[in-house]
């Protein structure tokens, strides 16, 4: 039986496809590096391949762009969902993963980097 129920939008902000290039490292402990797939004011989802190592709450992530000097430290925030992809390269050993983060409070710096970095380095809104 196919459930009816509409799903209810709960993001507060629009997501943003990012350019290439565009990495977040999310650390405690054991860290996560892998490139970010889109971003919103309050959050960001990125993959990464996965090594077995178990992240813990609470975390932080560091958004940067390689080869540009942009960089957004300490961002404090927590994991949605980490759900695996489909790997596509035949006979390969390594797991895709994607994990969606939700930002915590930020500082004022961070706010206004955020911003800067949605307005220079985003491609248009996520569909």
């Amino acid at each position: 039986m196919i459930n009816s129920r509409k799903l209810i939008e709960r993001r507060l902000h629009e997501r943003f496809r990012v350019q290439q290039g565009v990495y977040a490292l999310l650390k405690n402990g054991s860290s996560k590096l892998g490139q970010i797939e889109n971003i919103s004011r309050g959050g960001l989802a990125f993959k990464y391949i996965n090594h077995g190592e178990q992240l813990h709450e609470p975390v932080q992530v560091d958004i940067f762009l390689s080869g540009d000097g942009f960089f957004l430290k300490g961002i404090p925030c927590k994991r949605i969902s980490d759900i695996h992809l489909e790997n596509y390269v035949p006979f390969s050993t390594f797991e895709m993963r994607q994990m969606s983060v939700q930002f915590g409070e930020m500082n004022d710096d961070q706010i206004t980097h955020l911003d800067t970095f949605i307005n220079k380095y985003t491609t248009g809104q996520e569909v």
